[in-house]
């Protein structure tokens, strides 16, 4: 017998991530039989709560195998949630019956929002997970006791497996065909299903989220101000009068409303400019670089391979036209 893995179906999740998974393991466990397995590698189930169909985000009806209660997983997928999230997350017996399975050596994966799932069972206290960069805030408060790494595509904990956005279940689904199948294994299913080999970072994907509702005028202003004018060589001096502040007063309330210093966030904006040049314009790195504020294209090219991941060129390639 192979690994008894239950892949839970909640509503609002996003279906593909409960049969993409179901389907990439299944042709992992067929290989692994056709490559000299003795069995299939896994025993695949989707289940619900109750054992009823649930209606994913977009409407379509998942019809389950099982209910929570009449299976005995070895492993158990948390699926991707779009829209919203409450009615799973204030679920007490689901979210009771994921920690019970966990303290019985159950290994609990999930994926982008499902993440939120796992962390309601307060077993990741003092431990590492990520999550969709742009869920990442929230989580962050609502968690403050589990070290969010927002950067990384997929984490393994032992006993919980974290994964970052919608299409990370594919991820997730090659890794666990190579810890529990080989190496080998994940590379095939990789080139039969034209998936990309587990990806490390999210980072290249990730957008940059603005504070504009912290509340302070004079803080906002100054946003609004360097949104258009990011390109202009600014002093601090210069945007604290501007804002009609100190400089250690206006840079203390920079930081409070958005979190950023300001050259740190006159940066990210610099970044996301290039990043969207990149990806619709077929300007020159260079004209790049002096048109978002920049002088020096090396010093530009280090800068934006250590916020996205990726070389300008990379970048390009991967994203643009």
């Amino acid at each position: 017998m192979g690994y008894k893995i239950s892949i839970l179906a909640v509503e609002n999740c996003m279906q593909s991530s409960v049969t993409g998974i179901y389907d990439i393991l299944s042709v992992a466990s067929n290989q692994w039989m056709m490559s000299g397995g003795r069995s299939e590698l896994f025993e695949l189930s989707i289940v619900s709560y109750d054992g009823l169909p649930v209606r994913s985000f977009n409407g379509l009806e998942i019809t389950p195998h099982y209910g929570v209660n009449d299976c005995n997983p070895d492993i158990i997928f948390i699926p991707v949630v779009l829209g919203e999230l409450e009615t799973s997350l204030s679920n007490r017996p689901l979210i009771n019956w994921i920690k019970d399975q966990n303290k019985n050596s159950v290994v609990i994966c999930a994926v982008c929002a499902g993440v939120f799932l796992a962390a309601e069972t307060r077993l990741l206290k003092n431990r590492t997970a990520t999550t969709h960069w742009n869920l990442a805030e929230d989580f962050q408060k609502r968690y403050p006791d589990i070290s969010l790494k927002k950067e990384k595509m997929l984490i393994d904990e032992g006993d919980f497996i974290t994964a970052g956005g919608v299409s990370a279940y594919m991820d997730l689904a090659l890794y666990i065909a190579g810890k529990y199948g080989s190496r080998e294994l994940a590379l095939t299913i990789s080139k039969i299903l034209l998936i990309d080999p587990i990806r490390k970072s999210q980072t290249p994907y990730s957008g940059f989220n603005f504070n504009l509702k912290h509340g302070d005028e004079a803080i906002l202003k100054i946003q609004k101000y360097l949104e258009k004018n990011y390109s202009k060589a600014l002093k601090i001096k210069y945007l604290a009068d501007k804002a009609g502040l100190s400089e250690r007063t206006f840079a203390r309330r920079f930081r409070k409303a958005t979190g950023e210093t300001p050259l740190e966030y006159l940066r990210f904006i610099r970044i996301g400019k290039a990043r969207s040049l990149l990806e619709t314009t077929l300007d020159s790195v260079d004209s790049i670089t002096y048109a978002t504020g920049y002088e020096d294209v090396s010093s530009f090219r280090r800068l934006f391979k250590k916020i996205t991941g990726l070389s300008p060129s990379a970048y390009r390639k991967k994203f643009g036209l």
